[in-house]
């Protein structure tokens, strides 16, 4: 293992970190909100970190596979620890460093889960980094780091392939670098849009970032205690609402449309199936609600419904309602959406919408099987036919997500929480959503739950945020370096 690479591009990653957290700092000056001294003490002490690994670490081999998984899993837990800095120096969980780690990895996996019980009291500045972290995590600050790593000559094909998501890795240029670089421009193209749109909704500056970042990173984290549902706006509503759909799609389908390939967008299997899950989804979850005596109109279930389905299927976890008030059809179907999450290139989480494709064609073709044993079938998504290793992969995936969740749900109630709310918190971290059931609901929160099993869960939205895969490769090799070759 090639350690002095590794350490080399985590310092260049606190780099970046101690840089993005100046921006945080500047609305702590702006506002004087008593947490300037906090802020800057962590850039300070990161810089001093990232600069230090930098100088002292140099190596001229390349990156092998293995290594920059490891690269990857090891950048998000150092973003976590130090991006918990402000958080701890500040005292704003009472010097539980773990809730600090917990409420930071919850930001940059863009999970939303938050162990925060009164929202609004919380410092300007730390407020805003905590919705920068969701912003700097969506797209993923390795992907930021592949547009600079190739000018001090290191290689980066290894990073792309464990930072993105997936089962396939779209490029839209030869070079990784210039891929990474586009999707960027892509990302912030769209922060741009959306936060002029929601300061037209009568958000201030401030405001509407905090929010863009938590849409379009699919987080959730609001500057309100209610979250969406404070803003009592029918116009803020559907701005994310959009923006959340879009940041559920592939983002090289954004590429695409901005190229004028209309076509290729509309004809994309994956897409469609999205959309088709959204819609069908809705129509069931607004028409529960309506039948439910609750007191709404169809089309203030419809409005309800279909902002909560698209935030749940898209991992945002942004809510307008109360849910856990619903029937429970509707709750047992929004749980379903949570396993699904948005399309592989997105920012969204879950096992991702290709994955149910190519798992729902296999089982389709098995039974085909069965039933025409003589007959020869080839496995198809649209025209394009799956290859033998990517639906290994893909069922490899799907049974190791499934372990992941039960593992988690198993110690939860070994911890002595209750079943609905071991279920929800499993599923709800590890598919990077947030807000779940029961005690975890729409609006509930994860302060309860004991250090240990916090640690357990912020264990749990890394897995998921990497897609399993980085993470047990870099377990494997801590504790078999000597079988690891």
């Amino acid at each position: 293992m090639n350690w002095k690479a590794i350490l080399k591009i985590q310092g260049i990653l606190l780099i970046i970190l101690s840089v993005s957290m100046c921006l945080p700092l500047a609305f702590s000056i702006y506002y004087a909100s008593g947490d300037t001294a906090d802020i800057a003490l962590s850039i300070g002490l990161t810089l001093a970190v990232g600069l230090s690994f930098t100088l002292i670490f140099h190596s001229d081999k390349p990156l092998r596979t293995r290594e920059g998984f490891v690269i990857v899993s090891l950048g998000w837990i150092s973003a976590a620890l130090f991006g918990a800095l402000p958080f701890f120096f500040h005292g704003l969980f009472d010097g539980n460093f773990i809730d600090c780690v917990f409420e930071t990895m919850s930001g940059f996996t863009t999970t939303g889960a938050t162990v925060l019980t009164n929202i609004e009291l919380v410092p300007k500045g730390l407020l805003f980094w905590r919705s920068l972290t969701h912003w700097l995590g969506g797209m993923g600050i390795i992907l930021l780091a592949i547009i600079i790593l190739p000018v001090l000559g290191l290689s980066t094909t290894q990073l792309f392939r464990a930072e993105v998501p997936g089962p396939t890795k779209e490029k839209i240029s030869p070079k990784i670098k210039n891929t990474a670089m586009i999707l960027w421009l892509i990302y912030l193209g769209l922060t741009i849009l959306e936060t002029t749109l929601l300061m037209f909704g009568g958000m201030d500056l401030y405001t509407a970032l905090c929010h863009t970042f938590g849409t379009l990173a699919t987080g959730g984290f609001s500057t309100l205690n209610a979250s969406i549902a404070g803003f009592n706006s029918l116009y803020i509503e559907m701005v994310i609402l959009v923006f959340m759909f879009l940041a559920g799609t592939n983002f090289v389908l954004h590429f695409y449309l901005i190229q004028g390939r209309l076509g290729d967008f509309i004809r994309n299997r994956e897409w469609r199936f999205y959309v088709g899950i959204i819609l069908v989804s809705t129509i069931f979850v607004a028409v529960s609600i309506y039948l439910s005596g609750a007191g709404y109109n169809f089309w203030t279930s419809l409005r309800y419904a279909s902002f909560q389905v698209v935030s749940i299927t898209t991992t945002t976890g942004f809510v307008t309602a109360n849910f856990e008030l619903w029937p429970a059809f509707t709750k047992i179907l929004l749980v379903m959406l949570m396993f699904a999450g948005g399309c592989a290139g997105s920012t969204g989480g879950g096992m991702k919408q290709i994955r149910i494709m190519i798992g729902a064609k296999f089982v389709i073709e098995e039974i085909k099987k069965l039933t025409y044993p003589n007959a020869v079938f080839s496995l198809k998504i649209g025209k394009e036919k799956i290859e033998e290793h990517v639906l290994k992969n893909v069922i490899a995936f799907i049974i190791l997500f499934i372990m992941m969740f039960a593992f988690i749900n198993l110690f939860l109630t070994f911890r002595g929480y209750d079943i609905v709310t071991s279920f929800a918190a499993s599923i709800a971290t590890l598919s990077n959503i947030g807000p779940g059931l029961a005690r975890i609901g729409a609006i509930e929160n994860y302060a309860f739950f004991d250090n240990i099993s916090k640690v357990v869960l912020t264990f749990s939205m890394l897995l998921g945020r990497l897609e399993l895969y980085s993470v047990l490769i870099l377990l494997h090799y801590l504790f078999n370096p000597k079988k690891t070759h």
